[in-house]
């Protein structure tokens, strides 16, 4: 622990010293994703739920999609909409999986589902509204073009999504241990689970037309593979799985400034070199 601790006030002063020599934020925009979906990522660990992690990106896309057109309608704000779309398509997966059905099929008949249909509504922005929305943006993703509205908006979200999962992992470990003895031991399973498929909806919707698609990827499933590969305890993943988190994005937009590149891509790759040097280090 006094390691992690180390590492944490030296990731502070980082952050720190990056947001006075660069943007803060850019910075923000990074940390608070990097918190947000490694702690995310935590949890799905625990409860063993990583293709279901995997199609949260695609129901932030097909929302965000679905967004565009209702904003103008309605005028409300895009990212609220594609927030309560977001989740609701989520609940949709989750409700089959609580109902008793194969979470791999259901995810994966929702996995075909939302890309068809986020096609076609792409096809329908990009010819009703050309000049008001770049789809590229939103699926390749650049924190760099963040405003500070946004970057607060994150680092709000991101303190929200750490203290509910902090505080309700360890019945979340237990439930994805043991679920039947989780629920015999007094657990309500099904506000954990409805807290688990809240926040996968919600953070994959609201983040994904700021930090893009491919991020989303990246930090819901690889910090929480680092974690499982270095660490010995529930405890130590939850963790790790934010430090990982953490230290690429930070990394991951100090090298993308440096050599003009885009942050999102240099972070993922940041990530995988995590991991490889995890399954190294766990072999030794």
């Amino acid at each position: 622990m006094k390691l992690e601790l180390i590492l944490a006030g030296i990731l502070m002063v980082y952050a720190i010293i990056l947001s006075i020599v660069s943007n803060w934020v850019w910075v923000a925009v990074m940390v608070s994703a990097a918190l947000t979906l490694g702690a995310i990522s935590a949890l799905v660990g625990a409860r063993k739920l990583f293709f279901l992690a995997g199609a949260a990106p695609h129901s932030g896309l097909l929302a965000a999609l679905a967004a565009i057109p209702l904003s103008f309608i309605t005028g409300y704000d895009p990212v609220l909409i594609a927030s309560l779309i977001g989740v609701l398509l989520v609940y949709i997966v989750g409700y089959a999986i609580h109902r008793g059905h194969d979470p791999d099929v259901s995810t994966s008949v929702f996995i075909a589902f939302s890309a068809s249909l986020s096609v076609i509504l792409a096809y329908y922005v990009l010819t009703s509204y050309p000049v008001q929305t770049d789809i590229s943006a939103i699926i390749l993703g650049d924190p760099l073009l963040a405003t500070p509205r946004e970057a607060l908006f994150m680092v709000g979200l991101s303190i929200v999504s750490f203290i509910i999962v902090w505080t309700t992992y360890r019945e979340q470990v237990s439930i994805g241990i043991d679920r039947d003895s989780a629920r015999l031991a007094g657990i309500r399973v099904w506000v954990y689970d409805l807290v688990v498929f809240t926040l996968l909806g919600l953070a994959a919707a609201a983040l994904l037309r700021i930090i893009g698609f491919i991020l989303e990827h990246v930090l819901i499933l690889i910090p929480v593979s680092i974690a499982l590969t270095a660490s010995k305890s529930s405890g130590k993943a939850f963790t790790i799985s934010i430090l990982s988190a953490l230290t690429a994005g930070l990394l991951g937009l100090n090298i993308a400034l440096y050599f003009n590149l885009p942050p999102s891509g240099v972070t993922g790759a940041v990530l995988l070199a995590y991991y490889l040097l995890s399954l190294v280090g766990r072999k030794k």
